[in-house]
Protein backbone atom coordinates (compact mmCIF):
# COMPACT_ATOMS: atom_id res chain seq x y z
CA UNK A 1 0.00 0.00 0.00
CA UNK A 2 1.20 3.45 -0.84
CA UNK A 3 2.12 5.64 1.80
CA UNK A 4 -0.83 8.14 0.95
CA UNK A 5 -3.13 5.26 1.11
CA UNK A 6 -1.79 4.49 4.37
CA UNK A 7 -2.31 7.90 5.83
CA UNK A 8 -5.74 7.92 4.34
CA UNK A 9 -6.71 5.42 6.16
CA UNK A 10 -4.84 6.26 9.40
CA UNK A 11 -6.82 9.48 9.44
CA UNK A 12 -10.79 7.63 8.43
CA UNK A 13 -12.94 7.17 10.99
CA UNK A 14 -13.93 4.27 9.49
CA UNK A 15 -10.64 2.50 9.88
CA UNK A 16 -9.17 4.26 13.25
CA UNK A 17 -10.83 5.42 16.04
CA UNK A 18 -10.59 8.87 17.90
CA UNK A 19 -7.66 7.88 20.09
CA UNK A 20 -5.20 10.41 21.96
CA UNK A 21 -2.66 12.17 20.82
CA UNK A 22 0.13 9.93 21.86
CA UNK A 23 -1.47 6.99 19.82
CA UNK A 24 -1.76 9.56 16.91
CA UNK A 25 2.39 10.49 17.24
CA UNK A 26 2.67 6.35 17.13
CA UNK A 27 0.67 6.02 14.08
CA UNK A 28 2.50 8.35 12.18
CA UNK A 29 5.99 6.92 13.18
CA UNK A 30 4.79 3.45 12.34
CA UNK A 31 4.05 4.99 9.38
CA UNK A 32 7.52 6.64 8.64
CA UNK A 33 9.30 3.11 9.53
CA UNK A 34 7.07 1.46 6.95
CA UNK A 35 7.79 3.41 4.41
CA UNK A 36 11.39 3.11 4.86
CA UNK A 37 11.43 -0.53 5.67
CA UNK A 38 9.28 -1.43 2.64
CA UNK A 39 11.81 -2.52 0.30
CA UNK A 40 13.22 -4.90 3.29
CA UNK A 41 9.40 -6.51 3.96
CA UNK A 42 9.22 -7.03 -0.03
CA UNK A 43 11.93 -8.87 0.06
CA UNK A 44 11.54 -10.88 3.02
CA UNK A 45 8.05 -11.91 2.18
CA UNK A 46 8.35 -11.96 -1.78
CA UNK A 47 5.25 -14.88 -1.28
CA UNK A 48 2.86 -12.76 1.08
CA UNK A 49 3.11 -9.66 -0.80
CA UNK A 50 -0.24 -8.97 0.07
CA UNK A 51 1.51 -7.90 3.55
CA UNK A 52 2.48 -4.28 2.26
CA UNK A 53 -1.02 -3.24 2.32
CA UNK A 54 -4.83 -4.61 2.66
CA UNK A 55 -4.08 -8.05 2.57
CA UNK A 56 -7.45 -9.45 2.86
CA UNK A 57 -7.36 -8.36 -1.07
CA UNK A 58 -6.27 -11.70 -1.88
CA UNK A 59 -9.05 -13.60 -0.07
CA UNK A 60 -12.11 -14.90 -1.04
CA UNK A 61 -14.11 -13.41 -0.32
CA UNK A 62 -12.57 -10.17 -0.85
CA UNK A 63 -14.56 -8.35 1.73
CA UNK A 64 -13.46 -8.65 5.63
CA UNK A 65 -15.76 -10.47 7.67
CA UNK A 66 -17.41 -9.28 10.78
CA UNK A 67 -16.97 -13.03 12.59
CA UNK A 68 -14.13 -15.44 12.67
CA UNK A 69 -14.55 -17.76 10.24
CA UNK A 70 -12.38 -20.10 8.25
CA UNK A 71 -13.34 -18.86 4.45
CA UNK A 72 -11.96 -15.29 5.55
CA UNK A 73 -8.73 -16.02 7.01
CA UNK A 74 -5.17 -15.70 5.67
CA UNK A 75 -2.37 -18.20 5.90
CA UNK A 76 0.86 -16.15 7.51
CA UNK A 77 4.07 -17.39 7.52
CA UNK A 78 2.16 -21.02 8.22
CA UNK A 79 -0.43 -19.83 10.85
CA UNK A 80 -3.71 -18.79 9.73
CA UNK A 81 -4.93 -15.61 10.97
CA UNK A 82 -8.17 -13.88 10.35
CA UNK A 83 -8.40 -10.47 8.89
CA UNK A 84 -11.39 -9.33 11.03
CA UNK A 85 -12.00 -5.45 9.89
CA UNK A 86 -8.71 -5.09 8.35
CA UNK A 87 -6.70 -5.79 11.83
CA UNK A 88 -7.79 -3.07 13.16
CA UNK A 89 -6.48 -3.08 17.27
CA UNK A 90 -7.96 -0.25 17.87
CA UNK A 91 -11.15 -1.28 17.36
CA UNK A 92 -10.80 -5.11 17.39
CA UNK A 93 -8.13 -6.52 19.52
CA UNK A 94 -9.43 -9.92 18.26
CA UNK A 95 -7.67 -10.01 14.96
CA UNK A 96 -4.42 -11.18 13.93
CA UNK A 97 -3.48 -12.09 17.54
CA UNK A 98 -0.24 -13.71 16.29
CA UNK A 99 1.35 -10.71 13.96
CA UNK A 100 0.12 -7.34 16.24
CA UNK A 101 3.08 -5.59 14.30
CA UNK A 102 1.30 -6.13 11.39
CA UNK A 103 -2.04 -4.59 12.19
CA UNK A 104 -3.48 -0.98 12.28
CA UNK A 105 -3.27 0.93 15.25
CA UNK A 106 -0.91 -1.10 16.86
CA UNK A 107 1.05 -0.25 19.95
CA UNK A 108 2.53 -2.02 23.43
CA UNK A 109 0.14 -3.03 26.42
CA UNK A 110 1.08 -0.19 28.92
CA UNK A 111 0.38 -1.44 32.60
CA UNK A 112 -0.95 1.17 33.84
CA UNK A 113 -3.17 2.80 30.77
CA UNK A 114 -4.51 -0.86 30.22
CA UNK A 115 -5.11 -1.89 33.69
CA UNK A 116 -8.65 -2.87 34.52
CA UNK A 117 -10.90 -1.67 37.31
CA UNK A 118 -13.74 -3.15 39.51
CA UNK A 119 -14.94 -2.32 42.82
CA UNK A 120 -12.08 0.06 43.49
CA UNK A 121 -9.41 -2.95 42.60
CA UNK A 122 -6.78 -1.74 40.02
CA UNK A 123 -6.47 -5.57 38.15
CA UNK A 124 -2.91 -5.01 35.98
CA UNK A 125 -2.48 -6.62 32.70
CA UNK A 126 -2.71 -10.23 32.69
CA UNK A 127 -2.96 -10.80 36.24
CA UNK A 128 -6.38 -11.99 38.02
CA UNK A 129 -8.01 -11.13 41.47
CA UNK A 130 -10.88 -13.08 43.03
CA UNK A 131 -14.07 -11.24 43.83
CA UNK A 132 -15.37 -13.62 46.27
CA UNK A 133 -15.90 -16.81 44.59
CA UNK A 134 -15.38 -15.19 41.43
CA UNK A 135 -12.26 -15.14 39.33
CA UNK A 136 -11.98 -11.67 37.27
CA UNK A 137 -8.71 -11.78 34.91
CA UNK A 138 -7.59 -8.66 32.75
CA UNK A 139 -6.85 -9.12 29.82
CA UNK A 140 -5.79 -6.49 26.86
CA UNK A 141 -7.64 -3.82 28.74
CA UNK A 142 -10.56 -5.89 29.01
CA UNK A 143 -11.81 -7.42 32.70
CA UNK A 144 -13.03 -11.26 32.20
CA UNK A 145 -14.92 -12.60 35.06
CA UNK A 146 -16.90 -15.87 36.04
CA UNK A 147 -20.60 -15.28 37.25
CA UNK A 148 -21.01 -18.57 39.05
CA UNK A 149 -23.52 -17.69 41.63
CA UNK A 150 -21.54 -17.56 45.70
CA UNK A 151 -22.40 -19.14 48.76
CA UNK A 152 -22.62 -15.75 50.25
CA UNK A 153 -24.27 -13.03 48.33
CA UNK A 154 -23.53 -9.58 49.98
CA UNK A 155 -27.12 -7.95 48.15
CA UNK A 156 -29.19 -10.72 49.73
CA UNK A 157 -28.19 -10.01 53.14
CA UNK A 158 -28.72 -6.28 52.23
CA UNK A 159 -32.44 -7.76 51.86
CA UNK A 160 -33.16 -9.62 54.05
CA UNK A 161 -31.64 -7.80 56.85
CA UNK A 162 -33.55 -4.33 55.48
CA UNK A 163 -36.95 -5.63 54.76
CA UNK A 164 -37.61 -6.94 58.70
CA UNK A 165 -41.26 -6.81 58.29
CA UNK A 166 -41.13 -9.01 55.51
CA UNK A 167 -38.58 -11.80 56.91
CA UNK A 168 -38.47 -13.09 59.91
CA UNK A 169 -35.15 -14.16 60.01
CA UNK A 170 -31.66 -12.10 59.59
CA UNK A 171 -28.87 -12.68 57.74
CA UNK A 172 -24.87 -12.95 57.93
CA UNK A 173 -21.70 -13.36 55.97
CA UNK A 174 -19.77 -16.22 57.13
CA UNK A 175 -16.24 -17.09 56.57
CA UNK A 176 -15.95 -20.68 56.27
CA UNK A 177 -18.39 -20.24 53.21
CA UNK A 178 -17.31 -17.08 51.69
CA UNK A 179 -15.22 -17.33 48.36
CA UNK A 180 -16.93 -20.70 47.54
CA UNK A 181 -19.29 -21.47 44.82
CA UNK A 182 -22.86 -22.35 45.66
CA UNK A 183 -22.65 -25.39 43.96
CA UNK A 184 -20.17 -26.62 46.35
CA UNK A 185 -22.50 -25.88 49.04
CA UNK A 186 -24.98 -27.41 47.65
CA UNK A 187 -23.11 -30.77 47.09
CA UNK A 188 -20.95 -30.73 50.09
CA UNK A 189 -22.78 -28.79 52.80
CA UNK A 190 -25.72 -31.26 52.00
CA UNK A 191 -25.29 -34.71 50.74
CA UNK A 192 -28.69 -36.39 51.38
CA UNK A 193 -30.14 -38.36 48.30
CA UNK A 194 -34.01 -38.86 47.71
CA UNK A 195 -35.13 -42.40 49.44
CA UNK A 196 -35.79 -45.58 47.16
CA UNK A 197 -39.21 -45.75 46.04
CA UNK A 198 -40.19 -48.62 48.42
CA UNK A 199 -39.13 -46.37 51.37
CA UNK A 200 -41.13 -43.14 49.66
CA UNK A 201 -43.98 -45.38 49.94
CA UNK A 202 -43.76 -46.34 53.66
CA UNK A 203 -47.14 -45.61 55.96
CA UNK A 204 -46.42 -43.64 58.89
CA UNK A 205 -46.91 -45.61 61.99
CA UNK A 206 -50.12 -44.58 63.87
CA UNK A 207 -49.82 -42.60 66.54
CA UNK A 208 -52.77 -41.00 68.96
CA UNK A 209 -51.26 -37.58 70.89
CA UNK A 210 -52.36 -36.43 73.82
CA UNK A 211 -52.75 -32.83 72.51
CA UNK A 212 -54.06 -31.61 76.02
CA UNK A 213 -50.19 -32.80 77.01
CA UNK A 214 -48.23 -31.11 73.82
CA UNK A 215 -46.86 -27.68 74.96
CA UNK A 216 -46.93 -24.76 73.23
CA UNK A 217 -42.76 -24.56 73.17
CA UNK A 218 -40.51 -27.50 73.98
CA UNK A 219 -36.81 -28.07 73.82
CA UNK A 220 -35.55 -31.76 74.69
CA UNK A 221 -32.24 -30.61 75.87
CA UNK A 222 -34.18 -28.87 78.74
CA UNK A 223 -36.71 -32.13 79.90
CA UNK A 224 -35.89 -33.45 83.23
CA UNK A 225 -35.37 -36.84 82.47
CA UNK A 226 -33.13 -36.08 79.27
CA UNK A 227 -30.54 -33.16 80.26
CA UNK A 228 -27.04 -34.09 79.29
CA UNK A 229 -28.36 -37.11 76.86
CA UNK A 230 -28.92 -34.94 73.76
CA UNK A 231 -25.90 -34.82 71.81
CA UNK A 232 -24.38 -31.50 70.48
CA UNK A 233 -23.77 -29.81 67.18
CA UNK A 234 -21.37 -31.45 65.16
CA UNK A 235 -19.67 -30.38 61.61
CA UNK A 236 -19.42 -31.78 58.48
CA UNK A 237 -17.08 -29.96 57.13
CA UNK A 238 -16.98 -30.06 53.02
CA UNK A 239 -18.35 -33.47 52.66
CA UNK A 240 -21.91 -34.26 51.56
CA UNK A 241 -22.49 -36.25 54.46
CA UNK A 242 -25.47 -34.80 55.74
CA UNK A 243 -27.31 -38.06 55.98
CA UNK A 244 -24.81 -40.09 58.09
CA UNK A 245 -24.69 -37.00 60.76
CA UNK A 246 -28.11 -36.85 61.19
CA UNK A 247 -29.10 -40.53 61.70
CA UNK A 248 -26.12 -41.00 63.85
CA UNK A 249 -27.29 -37.87 65.92
CA UNK A 250 -31.04 -39.17 66.40
CA UNK A 251 -29.48 -42.83 67.59
CA UNK A 252 -27.10 -41.66 69.68
CA UNK A 253 -29.59 -39.59 71.34
CA UNK A 254 -32.22 -41.84 71.51
CA UNK A 255 -29.56 -44.43 72.85
CA UNK A 256 -28.59 -42.13 75.72
CA UNK A 257 -32.67 -41.30 76.90
CA UNK A 258 -33.38 -45.10 76.37
CA UNK A 259 -30.63 -46.32 78.60
CA UNK A 260 -31.40 -43.66 81.20
CA UNK A 261 -27.81 -42.24 80.23
CA UNK A 262 -25.45 -45.45 80.56
CA UNK A 263 -24.89 -45.25 77.22
CA UNK A 264 -24.08 -41.37 76.46
CA UNK A 265 -21.30 -41.70 73.33
CA UNK A 266 -20.35 -40.05 69.95
CA UNK A 267 -21.43 -42.54 67.26
CA UNK A 268 -18.82 -42.42 64.10
CA UNK A 269 -19.67 -40.83 60.80
CA UNK A 270 -16.58 -42.29 59.49
CA UNK A 271 -17.65 -45.78 60.33
CA UNK A 272 -20.95 -44.90 57.95
CA UNK A 273 -19.20 -43.30 55.05
CA UNK A 274 -16.31 -45.48 54.71
CA UNK A 275 -18.49 -48.63 55.42
CA UNK A 276 -21.92 -48.53 54.43
CA UNK A 277 -21.01 -48.38 50.48
CA UNK A 278 -23.84 -50.27 48.63
CA UNK A 279 -25.65 -47.92 46.84
CA UNK A 280 -23.77 -44.64 48.99
CA UNK A 281 -22.09 -41.78 47.03
CA UNK A 282 -19.85 -40.80 50.61
CA UNK A 283 -19.01 -37.39 50.29
CA UNK A 284 -20.84 -37.01 47.44
CA UNK A 285 -24.31 -38.16 49.30
CA UNK A 286 -26.10 -41.05 50.62
CA UNK A 287 -29.28 -42.48 51.42
CA UNK A 288 -30.65 -42.12 55.05
CA UNK A 289 -33.13 -45.30 54.30
CA UNK A 290 -30.10 -47.28 53.40
CA UNK A 291 -28.33 -45.77 56.23
CA UNK A 292 -30.51 -47.26 58.53
CA UNK A 293 -30.42 -50.87 57.26
CA UNK A 294 -26.79 -50.41 57.45
CA UNK A 295 -27.36 -49.37 61.15
CA UNK A 296 -29.31 -52.48 61.85
CA UNK A 297 -27.81 -55.15 60.37
CA UNK A 298 -24.45 -53.97 61.22
CA UNK A 299 -23.64 -51.28 63.38
CA UNK A 300 -21.47 -49.02 64.35
CA UNK A 301 -18.28 -47.93 66.43
CA UNK A 302 -17.79 -45.12 68.71
CA UNK A 303 -16.39 -41.70 67.60
CA UNK A 304 -12.93 -42.25 69.57
CA UNK A 305 -12.51 -45.81 67.84
CA UNK A 306 -12.91 -44.51 64.29
CA UNK A 307 -12.24 -40.35 63.99
CA UNK A 308 -14.06 -38.42 61.01
CA UNK A 309 -11.57 -36.90 58.88
CA UNK A 310 -13.50 -36.89 55.47
CA UNK A 311 -14.75 -33.72 56.24
CA UNK A 312 -11.34 -32.15 56.38
CA UNK A 313 -9.43 -34.10 53.60
CA UNK A 314 -12.38 -34.33 51.28
CA UNK A 315 -10.86 -37.75 50.82
CA UNK A 316 -13.05 -41.06 51.95
CA UNK A 317 -10.53 -43.33 53.44
CA UNK A 318 -11.29 -47.38 53.06
CA UNK A 319 -12.96 -49.22 55.56
CA UNK A 320 -11.11 -50.20 58.68
CA UNK A 321 -13.61 -52.01 60.44
CA UNK A 322 -15.33 -55.18 58.10
CA UNK A 323 -19.04 -55.96 58.79
CA UNK A 324 -17.94 -59.42 60.16
CA UNK A 325 -14.95 -58.43 62.34
CA UNK A 326 -13.94 -59.59 65.89
CA UNK A 327 -14.55 -56.88 68.52
CA UNK A 328 -12.64 -58.64 71.13
CA UNK A 329 -9.08 -56.48 71.41
CA UNK A 330 -9.93 -54.53 68.46
CA UNK A 331 -7.41 -51.60 68.03
CA UNK A 332 -9.57 -48.76 66.31
CA UNK A 333 -7.35 -46.03 65.74
CA UNK A 334 -3.55 -44.98 66.07
CA UNK A 335 -3.48 -43.97 69.17
CA UNK A 336 -4.00 -47.74 70.20
CA UNK A 337 -7.41 -47.24 71.70
CA UNK A 338 -9.43 -50.67 72.41
CA UNK A 339 -12.94 -50.83 71.57
CA UNK A 340 -14.57 -52.00 74.64
CA UNK A 341 -18.01 -53.11 73.59
CA UNK A 342 -18.79 -56.29 72.62
CA UNK A 343 -20.81 -55.61 70.09
CA UNK A 344 -21.28 -52.57 67.77
CA UNK A 345 -24.45 -49.68 68.42
CA UNK A 346 -27.17 -50.94 66.47
CA UNK A 347 -30.59 -49.96 65.80
CA UNK A 348 -33.97 -51.28 65.27
CA UNK A 349 -35.72 -51.18 62.35
CA UNK A 350 -36.38 -47.33 61.88
CA UNK A 351 -40.18 -46.27 61.29
CA UNK A 352 -41.80 -43.26 59.82
CA UNK A 353 -43.94 -40.67 61.33
CA UNK A 354 -46.65 -38.42 59.35
CA UNK A 355 -46.38 -35.19 58.34
CA UNK A 356 -48.91 -33.83 60.77
CA UNK A 357 -47.73 -31.26 63.04
CA UNK A 358 -48.86 -32.94 66.34
CA UNK A 359 -47.92 -36.15 65.60
CA UNK A 360 -44.21 -34.98 64.63
CA UNK A 361 -44.71 -33.53 68.00
CA UNK A 362 -46.07 -36.48 70.30
CA UNK A 363 -43.35 -38.41 69.06
CA UNK A 364 -40.09 -35.70 69.76
CA UNK A 365 -41.69 -35.47 73.28
CA UNK A 366 -42.51 -38.89 74.19
CA UNK A 367 -39.15 -40.66 72.47
CA UNK A 368 -36.70 -38.00 71.56
CA UNK A 369 -35.34 -36.02 68.48
CA UNK A 370 -36.33 -37.35 65.02
CA UNK A 371 -34.55 -36.95 61.13
CA UNK A 372 -36.07 -35.02 58.51
CA UNK A 373 -35.50 -34.34 55.31
CA UNK A 374 -35.47 -30.96 53.63
CA UNK A 375 -34.63 -28.69 50.73
CA UNK A 376 -31.37 -26.25 51.30
CA UNK A 377 -32.17 -23.15 48.89
CA UNK A 378 -28.95 -21.03 48.90
CA UNK A 379 -30.30 -18.10 51.14
CA UNK A 380 -29.93 -20.78 54.16
CA UNK A 381 -26.73 -20.69 53.93
CA UNK A 382 -26.54 -16.56 55.22
CA UNK A 383 -29.07 -17.87 58.07
CA UNK A 384 -28.01 -16.22 61.58
CA UNK A 385 -30.76 -15.74 63.91
CA UNK A 386 -34.96 -15.81 63.80
CA UNK A 387 -37.56 -18.10 62.06
CA UNK A 388 -36.05 -19.31 58.60
CA UNK A 389 -38.27 -19.58 55.20
CA UNK A 390 -37.17 -19.03 51.91
CA UNK A 391 -36.89 -15.89 50.44
CA UNK A 392 -36.72 -16.61 46.99
CA UNK A 393 -34.00 -13.88 46.50
CA UNK A 394 -31.69 -16.89 45.48
CA UNK A 395 -33.38 -18.63 42.87
CA UNK A 396 -34.75 -22.10 43.17
CA UNK A 397 -31.61 -24.10 42.81
CA UNK A 398 -31.45 -26.82 45.96
CA UNK A 399 -30.09 -30.14 47.31
CA UNK A 400 -31.58 -32.52 49.75
CA UNK A 401 -30.10 -32.18 53.72
CA UNK A 402 -31.24 -34.07 56.57
CA UNK A 403 -31.28 -33.23 59.84
CA UNK A 404 -32.23 -33.31 63.52
CA UNK A 405 -35.57 -31.85 64.81
CA UNK A 406 -35.38 -31.24 68.35
CA UNK A 407 -38.02 -29.17 69.70
CA UNK A 408 -40.74 -26.59 68.38
CA UNK A 409 -41.88 -23.30 69.94
CA UNK A 410 -42.91 -19.64 68.90
CA UNK A 411 -41.70 -16.82 68.59
CA UNK A 412 -43.91 -13.16 69.22
CA UNK A 413 -40.61 -10.97 68.60
CA UNK A 414 -40.55 -10.89 64.64
CA UNK A 415 -44.23 -10.74 63.46
CA UNK A 416 -47.60 -10.78 64.57
CA UNK A 417 -49.23 -13.15 65.34
CA UNK A 418 -46.52 -14.99 66.46
CA UNK A 419 -44.89 -17.12 63.81
CA UNK A 420 -44.26 -21.24 64.88
CA UNK A 421 -40.71 -22.93 64.12
CA UNK A 422 -39.41 -26.08 64.60
CA UNK A 423 -36.39 -25.96 66.62
CA UNK A 424 -33.88 -27.76 64.67
CA UNK A 425 -29.94 -29.09 64.88
CA UNK A 426 -27.74 -28.90 62.14
CA UNK A 427 -24.59 -30.44 61.19
CA UNK A 428 -22.61 -27.47 60.05
CA UNK A 429 -21.13 -26.56 63.03
CA UNK A 430 -21.61 -23.88 66.59
CA UNK A 431 -20.20 -21.03 63.90
CA UNK A 432 -23.09 -20.80 62.04
CA UNK A 433 -26.77 -19.88 63.29
CA UNK A 434 -28.11 -19.92 66.07
CA UNK A 435 -24.93 -21.87 68.14
CA UNK A 436 -25.06 -24.44 65.34
CA UNK A 437 -28.95 -24.96 65.73
CA UNK A 438 -31.90 -22.80 63.18
CA UNK A 439 -35.44 -22.18 63.48
CA UNK A 440 -37.83 -22.57 60.46
CA UNK A 441 -41.61 -22.02 59.98
CA UNK A 442 -43.62 -25.05 61.05
CA UNK A 443 -47.21 -26.23 59.97
CA UNK A 444 -46.76 -25.71 56.11
CA UNK A 445 -44.07 -27.91 55.55
CA UNK A 446 -41.34 -25.46 54.75
CA UNK A 447 -38.80 -26.62 52.45
CA UNK A 448 -40.47 -29.62 53.18
CA UNK A 449 -39.27 -30.50 56.12
CA UNK A 450 -42.67 -32.09 57.21
CA UNK A 451 -42.73 -34.40 54.57
CA UNK A 452 -40.19 -37.30 55.56
CA UNK A 453 -39.66 -37.72 59.40
CA UNK A 454 -38.02 -40.90 60.97
CA UNK A 455 -37.81 -42.30 64.12
CA UNK A 456 -36.39 -45.53 65.31
CA UNK A 457 -35.87 -47.17 68.57
CA UNK A 458 -32.01 -48.73 69.44
CA UNK A 459 -30.80 -51.49 70.01
CA UNK A 460 -29.46 -51.62 73.71
CA UNK A 461 -27.78 -55.27 73.33
CA UNK A 462 -25.59 -56.37 76.34
CA UNK A 463 -26.99 -53.96 78.91
CA UNK A 464 -24.47 -54.11 82.32
CA UNK A 465 -26.84 -53.96 85.87
CA UNK A 466 -24.93 -54.80 88.80
CA UNK A 467 -22.19 -56.67 87.56
CA UNK A 468 -24.61 -58.69 85.57
CA UNK A 469 -25.22 -58.25 81.45
CA UNK A 470 -28.68 -59.22 79.94
CA UNK A 471 -30.07 -58.69 76.79
CA UNK A 472 -33.00 -56.25 77.00
CA UNK A 473 -35.63 -57.00 74.60
CA UNK A 474 -37.48 -53.99 72.90
CA UNK A 475 -39.62 -52.34 75.32
CA UNK A 476 -43.73 -50.51 73.85
CA UNK A 477 -43.81 -47.73 72.69
CA UNK A 478 -45.60 -46.08 75.86
CA UNK A 479 -44.21 -45.41 79.29
CA UNK A 480 -40.51 -46.43 77.73
CA UNK A 481 -38.85 -45.12 80.47
CA UNK A 482 -40.91 -46.33 83.41
CA UNK A 483 -40.32 -49.82 81.55
CA UNK A 484 -36.63 -49.20 81.74
CA UNK A 485 -36.84 -48.23 85.33
CA UNK A 486 -38.87 -51.68 86.17
CA UNK A 487 -35.88 -53.61 84.49
CA UNK A 488 -32.92 -51.89 86.21
CA UNK A 489 -34.85 -52.46 89.94
CA UNK A 490 -35.30 -56.71 88.78
CA UNK A 491 -32.05 -57.32 87.97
Amino acid sequence: MAESSIAKKIGSESWLSPAPPVVLWAAVVVVMVGVISMPLATAQFDSFADLKGDYCRVRRPTSCCDGRYDDCSMPIRGTRCYCDQFCNRTSNPDCCPDYWELCLGFRPLDPLLDACFKDGVVIPVGQSYKFNCNECKCQGGQLLCDTDPCMIDEQVIENVNRGQRQYTWRASNYSAFWGRKARDGLLLRTGTHNPEALSMKMYPILLRPELSRIPSRFDVRNKRDWRGRVSEVRDQGWCGASWAFSTLGVTQDRLSIESLGNETVTLAPQHLLSCDRRGQSGCNGGHVDRAWQYLRKFGVVNEECYEYESGRTGKLPRCRIPRNANLFNLRCSANDVVYQRRNLYRTEPAYRISGKEVDIQWEILTNGPVQAMMKVHKDLFMYQSGVYSHTRLTGEETATHSVRIIGWGEDNTVASPPVKYWLVANSWGTDWGERGYFRIARGYNESDIESFIIAVRVRLGEYATGGRRRALRRPGRRNYSNRLRNYRAKN
